[in-house]
């Protein structure tokens, strides 16, 4: 019988893999560097052989899978299962890579964007347990999210709802966005872009202790930010405030427009601590009259690391 679920997460940084039982138990797990420079059949060529060895390293087989549910970081038309635009991976823009995955295991295959099955899995076992409308946002590399209405995951007429990365937010400021705009959310408030505005920042002469943490400027990422944040790090503290005050903003039109006060948040940004999130949500406070009557909640992911593994998986019927 075909009894297991394999949940597969390829990330702007790393690629997780994960093999679930009918219960959605984890029974095994893998985890790999994301190869940026692969070309898009080298990436599918590489998940294939790793879906492989898990299954492999487990005693079982192909057979024993009744589904592999994937997750990228790209606006996915799920009905044609095409990655439209991947701001983080962008050899995967246009790739039908649900049927080249498919070609290459032989099971069926059933892709999402990564915020999405986030957000089923913060629903169905996380911080959205009990709430019949919720926001997820991943706040990692890159912003994506998931829209929870009525219950159910909302993907919208072409299966790309939940871009809350791609909201346009300022005609100031940010760097040129995969999306296609300068001032998305993705192009100030990501990961990648918060390293590049520090990076930027020490190109023009700024002391930082970031540079001490991260030894050249090309390997300036937000684990250093986050070290020199620690040391009371000027700059640092200004890459953080920065980054979360254009989040506050998101979530605030977020709630102009859905009327979602519940918003769960999670991905590697979030571990820069408190003073980031506190910063955030600050940020929304201020700007929503709402919040003063329907104060918003803002709730930690519980699921972690193995949120968009376990949403992946759930894809599978």
């Amino acid at each position: 019988m075909r009894n297991y679920a394999i949940g597969l997460d390829v990330g702007g940084t790393r690629i997780r893999l994960g093999l679930f039982d009918e219960n959605m138990q984890l029974l095994a797990e893998q985890k790999y560097l994301t190869d940026k420079d692969a070309t898009a059949v080298e990436l599918m060529n590489f998940l294939a052989q790793k879906v492989n060895a898990l299954v492999e390293a487990a005693g079982i087989t192909l057979g024993d899978i009744r589904g592999i549910g994937a997750a990228f970081p790209s606006s996915i038309d799920s009905k044609r299962g095409v990655a439209l635009e991947s701001s983080n991976i962008v050899q995967l823009n246009d790739q039908p890579v649900r049927q080249m995955l498919h070609d290459r295991v032989g099971v069926p295959v059933y892709v999402d964007n990564d915020g999405n099955v986030a957000a089923l899995a913060e629903h169905r076992f996380g911080a959205g347990r009990g709430f019949d409308n919720m926001i997820y946002a991943t706040l990692a590399t890159g912003i994506g999210g998931g829209l929870i209405l009525n219950g159910q995951l909302y993907r919208g007429m072409h299966g790309m709802a939940g871009e809350i990365g791609h909201m346009f937010i300022s005609d100031s400021t940010g760097y040129p966005c995969g999306c296609g705009v300068i001032g998305c959310v993705h192009s100030i408030s990501s990961g990648q872009h918060m390293a590049r505005y520090a990076m930027d920042r020490i190109k023009e002469g700024e002391e930082s202790r970031i540079l001490d943490y991260a030894g050249t400027l090309s390997n300036i990422d937000m684990v250093a930010v986050g070290k020199a944040l620690q040391m009371n790090d000027p700059l640092a503290l200004e890459v953080v405030n920065r980054g979360a005050e254009y989040l506050g903003r998101m979530f605030h039109s977020l709630n102009q427009i859905f009327d979602i006060n519940i918003f769960v948040y999670g991905g590697g940004i979030t571990n820069l601590g408190h003073r980031f999130t506190d910063r955030m949500i600050a940020s929304y406070r201020h700007h929503s009259l709402m919040d003063q009557k329907y104060p918003a909640r803002f709730l930690p992911a519980e699921l972690g690391e193995r949120g968009e593994i376990i949403g992946a998986a759930l894809l599978v019927p």
